[in-house]
């Protein structure tokens, strides 16, 4: 598991920094470099070249901690044994991270270089990492059903750790809503645009995930696995 993980990152690290390779040489000097743009596409923060491309080295140095976090985790959970079941679902996720990232690299680099070199500072490319999103959002769902109780993946409530039950009815019905999240996401991505974009993807994103800790509390009242811990003596 964490040698397919870090065969992904190392990877991932390696097409990451060929970009940044590629952008050093093709952005060029003395023009005004857009950083980042807002959430209707214009850009809304500009820098010299200098201080733009160390903002390329943010993602890269995202997915090395990242990584890293996920490499630790096994070893840190309590969980290690279902940690270990839920293999393929933490191999996915970590994966589908690191390719947004990824993505998220070339994206803003191509974005960088053609706002210097053309003086174009709309970005639609928002949409289709809104749309990566989504596709991402899309492999959590399929894989939740799938995992065990562990303190580093899925619904992690105070109820799905203290019953086995609940976790598997949580994650049953949550993973279909994160899959519907992710369509929404990413036919939002097309056919809508501004914040209205932003608003539709993040709210379904959001809502999927407060529904699965108030189901999750739901399902655990009626739990015959739970556990309320022990009788303390003050």
């Amino acid at each position: 598991m964490i040698k397919t993980g870090l065969i992904w990152t190392a990877g991932a690290i390696a097409v990451m920094a060929g970009i940044l390779f590629w952008a050093w040489g093709a952005v060029p000097d003395g023009q005004p470099i857009p950083v980042h743009w807002n959430a209707s596409g214009e850009a809304d923060s500009f820098k010299p070249r200098s201080e733009a491309l160390i903002y390329l080295l943010i993602l890269p140095a995202s997915a090395l901690f990242t990584s890293l976090l996920m490499a630790l985790a096994p070893s840190l959970d309590p969980f290690k044994d279902n940690l270990r079941k839920s293999a393929k679902a933490y191999v996915a996720i970590w994966a589908g991270i690191l390719l947004l990232m990824t993505f998220l690299t070339g994206g803003i680099a191509y974005m960088m270089v053609r706002g210097a070199q053309d003086g174009e500072t709309s970005n639609d490319f928002i949409r289709f990492v809104l749309a990566a999103c989504g596709i991402l959002f899309i492999v959590i769902g399929n894989y939740l059903p799938k995992t065990r109780k562990t303190f580093f993946i899925g619904i992690r409530t105070p109820w799905t750790l203290t019953s086995d039950y609940t976790w598997e009815k949580t994650h049953r019905l949550v993973g279909p809503l994160y899959i519907l999240a992710g369509l929404i996401g990413i036919i939002a991505a097309f056919t809508m645009s501004g914040i209205a974009l932003v608003i539709t993807f993040v709210g379904a994103v959001l809502s999927v995930s407060l529904f699965g800790v108030i189901y999750s509390w739901w399902v655990w009242r009626h739990a015959n696995d739970r556990n309320e811990g022990s009788d303390y003596i003050v």
